[in-house]
């Protein structure tokens, strides 16, 4: 196997225990490297409800096949932990050289687990791998701390990632630092790190990175970098302005935010951008490994004292947050405050997001300098550097900006100007001004961030063509398919700069990538096996955040984006419709209406189901579409797993009663209540064009009906369900039946009936009778009331079918997520 060194390293920080084994190979093939492995680690490893910052929590540095190898910015890796700041599953990678020193070390990851006792850094020399004390470098910053480390190893060529002084209090918004400039900056990662007294790592190795087809790969490598280098973008716009050359374009489209995203226009940006910076500050550019776009700047901004100093940076993000965000323009102070964070330990954007708002709170009313310990306005040089120190040594006021965004807006109760989307501070874009970007923030698994799918560059930068940021048509699906392409490439690990010029059409195409993957590894990764690749990444992601317990109500924005027109510029009036948004993203996606992954999508990409237990299926036996359609609506946002087009439905409307519910409800399994007696194969392939994913046939048919019935589910398929309704043997029936090859049963006892039906316990113990006798799922249907569900749960019932009782109550969703609940809590307790 090519691109792999076929090793983990497991490091117990409890014990002490140092341990290596073997890279999973099926995981490999099916989730890459880098973020998607280590989502898959976290999927598997992590029990619900871990503290980010507890010893359970693990912190997996994870490189990926193609890091270190020629492949056009391969110099990154990924970390992957449970964020202190969001709670969600999360990943943050870096550039430069440390992926590569590490991989040449004979591994392709570190898993980090437990918490030492004292401060210790890991250092991995040619292989060898140990734990040392680390108490000598405990409250250095990160520039002193990798020094030193070169220094113990003798060997100025090691490579270091390490924590500063706000990784060591458990900054919330604290990076994880490497070769000085260079960061794994968001969701306090770095907090993670020092939670369990983890200092450093330093990483030196020779070890050669094995490739399946050298010859190809290298001939791809050759084609990749010539279009790379012929593209305005990556060729000459980031190597001559570094990424400040965004500055102009983004706030001539009016979505650059100023002042806590007041407005999206700055009056000083030229004294920000890019080619400012050329003109001043800049003394030379700098690449990551293997890197050909060079957009990496180095400068000497001068010190508040008047001393120069040499530094790298600010990028385009950076100079935002800690620039037109905090009201500021001098360029100079924004590169100081940035060296001053890297030194720190401090993640720039959540750093200048929780710096704005403060000045926001200020400029308000919210809080006084007397509350604060100085006057924090917007615009102020020396309260932005003030604050980042106070910040990183949880200082005054400090102490509470480092606890993140959110948590501050809510102790001074001020969310109205909180940025940020589940705890995550929002980067350097307006959202109200770009419609897929919007998305992206609010869908991404880590929370408010750019880079799960980078949608300013169709909308925007017109690449590969021009969208319309203002419009809703087409964002949804064009997000997915980029959310999916870039989580792959987070697992191989690539810059995502690439894109700017890989990408030829708006199928965001990773023909590049794929070749590549395929010629490094030898397996064979085409288009579409690269898009199903992303699609599983992203999916388990939200397996992981939804076993947490996120979901649609955390798929938001906040109000200053849904409520406040943009005042002014090109976006000037806009607002976002996040409803129309989410319901079209999650009906591509394959999710509910709550956001949560259908079991069907879940089981096409190969993933296990977060919730495994019996499910609600919600009877829909209204005469006419107009009434039904409204309930079925409200039953499935009320967290309905299956959606019946009733028999009285159907007899109504015909089989376009089951194509309106699967319209209005997308995303839900529909059950098309033909109960066939004739013609099996004939009605189960209608039920399938209008859309049906179950259909039923009548026990007291012929076995020849079921069988043909059974046939076509198979040739398109869906499932078969037998009613076993006014059958004297139903227990015998079900036996014959699933011989024949059924999915499930239905105990049933219809509409008529339910005024004279057996007593509950009876009906109980039929239902366990069947689900001891069978392989097959049971379902129940008849008179289905609240109170008797934890009965059919118990009994084995793996379906539960509800009419009356949630469509002719006065509210249909608070009724369905009462039965969901119901269901849920008492296969919980059985667990």
């Amino acid at each position: 196997m090519g691109g792999y060194m076929n090793r983990i390293l497991r490091v117990d920080l409890t014990t002490g225990e140092i341990s290596s084994e073997e890279l999973d190979m099926d995981t490999a093939a099916q989730f890459i490297g880098g973020r998607g492995y280590g989502a898959k680690i976290l999927y598997d490893e992590l029990k619900p409800g871990t503290d980010p910052l507890g010893p359970e929590n693990k912190l997996i540095f994870m490189t990926g096949p193609l890091t270190g190898t020629a492949a056009p910015t391969s110099g990154r890796f990924s970390v992957s932990t449970r964020s202190p700041a969001t709670g969600t599953i999360f990943d943050a990678n870096s550039g430069g050289h440390f992926g590569v020193e590490l991989k040449r070390s004979g591994y392709d990851g570190i898993i980090f687990e437990g918490r030492s006792s004292k401060p210790v850094y890991l250092s991995i020399i040619n292989g060898e791998a140990r734990l040392n004390d680390a108490s000598a470098l405990w409250g250095l910053d990160t520039t002193q701390t990798e020094d030193r480390l070169k220094q113990i190893v003798g060997d100025q060529f090691a490579r270091v990632a390490s924590i500063g002084p706000a990784g060591e209090r458990l900054v919330k918004i604290a990076a994880i630092m490497n070769e000085k400039h260079r960061t794994a900056a968001r969701g306090g990662v770095g907090a993670v790190m020092g939670s369990k007294n983890l200092k450093a790592i330093v990483v030196r190795g020779k070890a050669e990175i094995p490739l399946a087809n050298r010859y190809a790969f290298m001939k791809e490598v050759k084609r990749t970098i010539q279009v790379l280098k012929g593209h305005p973008i990556t060729g000459d716009g980031l190597a001559r302005y570094g990424t400040s050359v965004l500055v102009h374009i983004i706030n001539k489209a009016g979505i650059f935010p100023v002042r806590n995203y007041s407005t999206g226009v700055f009056e000083d940006a030229e004294k920000v951008s890019g080619e400012y910076m050329s003109k001043t500050i800049l003394r030379g550019k700098k690449g990551c490994f293997a890197c050909p776009i060079m957009c990496g700047r180095i400068t000497q901004p001068r010190l508040p004292s008047g001393e120069t100093i040499e530094t790298e940076g600010p990028e385009y993000e950076t100079v935002w947050a800690l620039g037109p965000n905090c009201g500021i323009s001098d360029l100079n102070a924004i590169a100081v405050a940035n060296d001053l964070c890297n030194k720190l330990g401090v993640d720039t954007i959540s750093m200048g997001q929780a710096i704005g708002f403060l000045m926001a709170c200020a400029e308000k009313g919210r809080v006084k300098p007397s509350d604060i310990g100085l006057d924090a306005k917007f615009g102020d040089t020396e309260a932005l550097l003030k604050l980042i120190r106070m910040t990183a040594y949880r200082e005054g006021i400090g102490d509470l900006l480092a606890e993140g965004t959110r948590s501050a807006a809510r102790k001074l109760e001020a969310d109205d100007f909180a940025i940020h989307v589940k705890g995550l501070e929002l980067p350097a874009y307006d959202p109200r001004g770009v419609k897929g970007m919007a998305l992206s923030y609010a869908t991404s698994n880590r929370g408010g961030c750019h880079l799960r799918a980078f949608m300013i560059v169709p909308e925007i930068l017109s690449m590969p063509r021009y969208l319309n940021p203002n419009s809703y048509d087409d964002k949804a699906a064009l997000t997915k398919v980029m959310q999916d392409v870039f989580a792959v490439l987070d697992s191989l690990v690539l810059c995502k700069y690439t894109t700017m010029a890989l990408f030829s059409t708006l199928a965001f195409e990773p023909d590049f990538y794929a070749r590549l993957l395929t010629c490094a590894t030898g397996f064979y990764v085409d288009r579409e096996e690269f898009y199903r690749i992303g699609e599983r990444i992203y999916n388990i992601e939200r397996l992981f955040n939804v076993r947490e317990g996120f979901s649609r109500k955390d798929d938001a924005l906040p109000r200053r984006f849904t409520e406040v027109p943009m005042p002014e510029g090109p976006a000037k009036g806009e607002t976002v419709d996040m409803d129309r948004l989410l319901n079209e993203y999650y009906a591509v996606r394959g999710w509910d209406y709550n956001g949560i992954p259908s079991s069907k999508k879940v089981l096409q990409l190969g993933l296990k189901p977060v919730y495994e237990g019996p499910q609600l299926q919600v009877a829909i036996d209204e005469r006419y579409l107009k009434d039904a359609i409204p309930i079925a609506e409200k039953a499935y946002r009320g967290g309905a797993e299956i959606i019946e087009a009733g028999t009285p439905l159907i007899k109504s409307e015909g089989l376009n009663a089951v194509r309106s519910l699967r319209k209005a409800c997308p995303n839900a399994t529909i059950l098309a209540d033909l109960k066939t007696f004739d013609t099996g194969w004939l009605e189960t392939e209608l039920a399938v064009e209008a859309g049906a994913d179950i259909v039923t046939v009548m026990g007291a048919t012929d076995d020849y009906t079921i069988s043909d019935a059974v046939g076509a589910a198979r040739k398109y398929d869906v499932k078969v369900m037998v009613d076993l309704m006014n059958l004297k043997d139903p227990l015998s029936r079900a036996l014959e039946v699933e011989k024949l090859g059924v999915d499930m049963v239905c105990m049933h006892v219809g509409i008529s009936a339910q005024s004279r039906e057996r007593e509950v316990d009876q009906k109980v113990a039929l239902v366990q009778n069947l689900a001891r006798s069978l392989k097959i799922p049971v379902s129940v249907a008849g008179g289905i009331k609240l109170e008797v569900v934890p009965q059919m749960v118990r009994a084995g019932a793996r379906v539960l079918v509800v009419g009356g009782a949630i469509t002719k109550s006065a509210n249909p969703e608070e009724a369905t997520k009462r039965f969901v609940e119901a269901i849920r809590s008492t296969w919980a307790a059985m667990k």
